[in-house]
């Protein structure tokens, strides 16, 4: 199992069950938090507290946030929250109104961290991320909704099996061309749409003769954008064609990674003796997918 179709399964559970009716969004993420400890050691025999409470919480308040089927309390708190956050430029700012103005409540624990940085963030196009100690901003990407990951989580294990098996060929056409590659441990958490792919962080060194320095193959959102691409509102939502009927299209899904990846390879390969705009201009001209922040 993906350490996080565990966590946000276990958070969906929480949100729906029936003895936790009377409870409040706060009390459901205590509850969440003690489910999520208990079936991850199950899982995993492992359990490095103090990098997975702050993670789960992260997930907690982001479905409090982003679920489309949001509970009469959650819609109360989430409008206040997003009223009261969003006048705020700064997150300290924020975070000082919160704790005076909610003083009565107030725990200095990471329930009440993970929310005030979920809140502004959620109001200032961010997402709250939770890495080797240390909390922080980063741009919003996307989001993939609850009912699209149950959608998914049936034919994980076939679309996993069948892009590692491409990726795969992916690591040798790139030895080929002359790269070199390496691999370390990257979030363990990671994101659903991304199947695993986002707990390696590849680094590509590009020949010698190009000078260039190394780039970040993130696999992980190539992963998304096959599984699951953005659509309206940076929501991802299943490829309507690989997954049509509730079915898996292995030939489809098989094509559309193969020309993600080959398209990401070939614009590294032509930077190996071209500028960037040059070897934008010739590999779109050869027909690759290739956006233009896609290398740095």
């Amino acid at each position: 199992m993906l350490p996080i179709f565990l966590i946000r399964a276990s958070i969906d559970w929480i949100r729906h069950d029936s003895q936790f009716v009377d409870s409040n969004p706060y009390s459901r993420g205590e509850e969440a938090l003690k489910l999520i400890k208990r079936l991850w050691i199950e899982e995993f025999g492992r359990l490095d507290s103090a990098a997975l409470e702050p993670a789960v919480l992260i997930a907690y308040w982001e479905e409090f946030f982003h679920a489309d089927d949001p509970l009469s309390d959650e819609t109360e708190w989430r409008d206040g929250l997003i009223k009261h956050s969003s006048p705020h430029d700064s997150y300290q700012n924020w975070e000082k109104w919160f704790k005076e103005n909610y003083a009565e409540v107030y725990k200095n624990n990471n329930i009440w961290k993970s929310l005030m940085m979920c809140a502004w963030a959620g109001s200032h196009q961010s997402i709250v991320r939770y890495q080797a100690g240390t909390w922080r901003f980063v741009t919003s990407k996307s989001y993939l909704p609850t009912p699209a990951m149950w959608s998914l989580e049936p034919h994980i294990p076939v679309v996993r099996e069948t892009l590692r098996r491409i990726l795969e060929e992916e690591m040798r056409a790139y030895s080929a061309s002359g790269f070199e590659l390496k691999n370390e441990a990257g979030p363990i958490i990671g994101t659903v749409e991304s199947l695993g792919f986002d707990s390696r962080i590849y680094s590509l060194y590009f020949p010698p003769q190009s000078k260039r320095d190394p780039v970040n193959l993130d696999c992980g959102t190539m992963v998304a954008d096959i599984v699951a691409p953005i659509g309206n509102e940076w929501y991802r939502q299943l490829d309507h064609v690989i997954f049509a009927e509730n079915f898996v299209d292995i030939t489809s899904l098989t094509n559309r990674a193969r020309y993600i990846f080959a398209s990401r390879r070939r614009m590294l390969e032509l930077l190996v003796d071209h500028d960037w705009q040059n070897a934008y201009f010739q590999a779109a001209a050869e027909g690759w997918l290739v956006e233009e922040k896609s290398v740095a």
